[in-house]
């Protein structure tokens, strides 16, 4: 898929009720944004967005809802994980957008990315969400003292202040469309600007694209085959059939005593002792299977699909 126009984006959406979508912003790799405000703000979105679009969002799983009720088609690529929707891409109006999810590459929340990257945070966060109904979104003047009910104590003198300096319309009223917009594009920036420091560095670093990855996990193994795997030349990616049946032997990580008894102990401390790297320095300390996987066949292979692939792991003696 082409990747010519590189787009960051959030909704904001009201939640009194279905949670419904009164503002989008959006900003272009470059710098240029855009946004829309009211009604209709999905439909908006995606007339502008152009065939061959990544579009970014720092919780696709979130964000889709809005989306994929208007989209043409939905394609078997799109990639899903748990509940979290890493990827997906549609059809709207003839045009192709891959979505991506940015928390799977960066997962951390985006008020976190100021202190991660060295970028201006903006001003402070203190977003009255629940005062945002749906009523209340089509007129867009806001009581200043009602929005203070909804915004948390600590966080009261910064919203009057951001609202004097950025929204204001006299000393009791403030435009809730301009403020708004205010904490929105500066999310959207924040993303943007995170996501570039982390790719340019990504690139210098590691030659790879964040643009060509979905996850920070498909990232280290990319990292793992161009600086193991391709310059060993005897091992091999594994797929279909022959991936499915060396899953069998992938057991999780376990968290317990010996033989899962429990155990109460008084006295001295017990010392949790939680090692990190484990999987990295076992690869490092054994070895990887080498070589093309063989065809297995006659009699071994009906004692396979018997026994290894029969659902009530019938122990055979």
């Amino acid at each position: 898929m082409k990747r010519e126009h590189i787009m960051f984006a959030d909704f904001e959406c009201s939640t009194d009720g279905l949670h419904k979508p009164y503002c989008v912003c959006f900003q272009y790799e470059d710098g240029r944004d855009g946004y829309y405000y009211g009604n209709d703000v999905t439909i908006k979105f995606l007339e502008v967005i152009k065939d061959g679009s990544l579009v970014y969002f720092h919780n696709l799983a979130y964000d889709i809802n809005f989306i994929i009720s208007y989209l043409d088609k939905v394609y078997d690529n799109s990639i899903i994980r748990n509940g979290r929707v890493m990827q997906m891409v549609g059809v709207y109006k003839s045009k192709k957008i891959l979505f991506k999810d940015s928390y799977s590459i960066i997962s951390k929340g985006l008020s976190a990315f100021p202190s991660m990257f060295k970028l201006n945070s903006g001003e402070r966060e203190a977003y009255p969400y629940d005062y945002y109904t749906s009523d209340r979104v089509k007129n867009s003047i806001g009581s200043i003292n009602e929005a203070l009910e909804y915004v948390k104590e600590s966080q009261k003198d910064i919203f009057k202040e951001n609202v004097k300096k950025h929204a204001a319309i006299n000393e009791t009223e403030f435009d809730m469309q301009k403020y708004c917009l205010m904490y929105c594009m500066q999310d959207v920036r924040i993303l943007r600007e995170g996501f570039k420091w982390f790719r340019e560095a990504l690139l210098k670093e590691f030659g790879l694209d964040a643009y060509d990855f979905v996850s920070i996990s498909s990232i280290a193994n990319r990292y793992l085959e161009k600086n193991c795997y391709w310059l060993n030349g005897n091992l091999y990616d594994l797929s279909n059939v022959p991936r499915e049946f060396i899953s069998r032997c992938i057991i999780g990580g376990r968290c317990m005593l010996a033989n899962n008894d429990k155990m109460k102990r008084e006295g001295k401390a017990i010392v949790d002792f939680d090692a990190v790297s484990l999987y990295p320095s076992a690869m490092a300390r054994l070895y990887c299977l080498e070589g093309m996987p063989k065809v297995i066949s006659g009699w071994t292979t009906k004692y396979l699909l018997d026994h290894l692939f029969n659902d009530d792991q019938t122990e055979v003696v």
